[in-house]
C-alpha cells in the first residue's frame, strides 16, 4: 500500500469514498440523493484540489483507492500555545472495510501529522468515530472537553 496526494485524476474517487463515509455513519440516502451526493462532491473536490487550503489522501493498494483523508488548514487569532493561529481540521478519513485494519488510516494520518507540521500548524483537530478513535489516539490525539457544535439548519 502507498500513500499519495490526490490530483484532479482521483476526483471520482475521492467523492465515491466521502459518499460511502456519509453512509457508513450513517445518512441514509436514496439512489437520487446518492447520486445528487456524489456530483456535490466531485464538484467540491474539482474546486479544491489545487487549493493551498486543502490537501486531500489516498491509500492505493492493488492498483485502486482503499482510503481517503482530507487535511483542510485554516486561521484564528493568536491564542496561548499558537502565536501565528494556525491550525487544521483532519476529515473524511475513510478506509473500505476489506482494506481495515492493513495500516491504510495510519499511512494517511502520518502524512497528514507530517504536511500539518511543515506548515507551522500547532492544534489538529479531529471528529473520531469509534472506529476510528483508537488510531488517533495512537497517533497522539487526546479528547477535548472544550468543543461544542451547532446544527444550524435544525436551530
Amino acid at each position: 500500500m502507498q500513500v499519495r496526494l490526490a490530483t484532479e485524476a482521483d476526483i471520482v474517487v475521492l467523492a465515491s469514498l466521502r459518499v460511502a463515509l456519509l453512509e457508513e455513519t450513517g445518512a441514509s440516502m436514496s439512489e437520487r440523493e446518492r447520486a445528487e451526493m456524489q456530483q456535490l462532491n466531485e464538484d467540491f473536490f474539482l474546486r479544491h484540489i489545487r487549493s493551498e487550503e486543502w490537501c486531500n489522501w489516498l491509500v492505493v493498494a492493488a492498483d485502486h483507492a482503499v482510503a481517503i483523508g482530507t487535511l483542510a488548514f485554516f486561521m484564528r487569532p493568536p491564542y496561548v500555545g499558537n502565536p501565528e493561529g494556525k491550525d487544521a481540521y483532519f476529515l473524511n478519513g475513510y478506509t473500505l472495510p476489506a482494506y481495515r485494519g492493513r495500516g491504510a488510516a495510519h499511512l494517511i494520518l502520518q502524512a497528514a501529522i507530517q504536511k500539518a507540521s511543515e506548515r507551522g500548524v500547532r492544534k489538529l483537530i479531529l471528529h473520531a468515530t469509534e472506529a476510528g478513535r483508537p488510531i488517533y489516539s495512537k497517533a497522539g490525539f487526546v479528547p477535548s472537553a472544550a468543543y461544542m457544535e451547532l446544527n444550524i439548519a435544525a436551530a
